[in-house]
């Protein structure tokens, strides 16, 4: 029989022995989103500095971007650039390479944020280098550093999209987070 005031001390001092507290799994989503974050480490060479925890950082701004878009990193990014220049003339991103030649899509998406600084409805398509040279120089008076050259944009067989990935990223981090 059991006494009013709970479980018999002995029964309880060895249930007591038994339980143990578990710490709280991961849920499945950030694990999958961390990894997904990690492919900048692989192209920067930077590393975080905390490698065991199974939690992404709240003060990423990539997770929330994410969330938001899903799939990998550079899907997010893509749809991020696609949301932000949506019915801007002349502009179609469908990639980080061929969509990006002719800078129409770096003065469009500076453009959001800076329409004072570009004049967006002047810009003529067939004027590739002028445009690159206004997108990368307005990136560099913001101190967004231009990772590429309008010569590396201008080659015959395009760009390389991850290194437009990286500039984009870096846009991305100095007007998101």
């Amino acid at each position: 029989m059991k006494p009013p005031w709970g479980l018999d001390p002995g029964v309880e001092s060895v249930c007591k022995l038994f339980q143990r507290e578990e710490p709280p799994k991961p849920r499945r989503t950030d694990r999958i989103l961390q990894r997904q974050d990690s492919w900048s480490s692989f192209y920067t060479g930077k590393q975080d500095e905390d490698q065991s925890t199974d939690y992404i950082k709240p003060q990423d701004g990539f997770s929330a971007l994410l969330r938001r878009h899903g799939g990998s990193r550079r899907n997010s990014l893509l749809r991020w650039c696609q949301s932000r220049t949506q019915g801007y003339k002349n502009v179609e991103i469908t990639n980080f390479s061929s969509s990006w030649e002719d800078g129409l899509v770096f003065c469009a998406v500076y453009h959001t944020y800076l329409p004072t600084h570009i004049q967006y409805d002047t810009l003529d398509p067939a004027h590739k280098k002028e445009n690159l040279d206004l997108a990368f120089k307005t990136g560099e008076s913001l101190g967004i550093t231009a990772t590429l050259s309008v010569e590396e944009m201008l080659k015959a067989d395009g760009p390389d999209w991850q290194r437009v990935l990286g500039y984009v990223e870096s846009i991305f981090r100095h007007f998101e987070m």
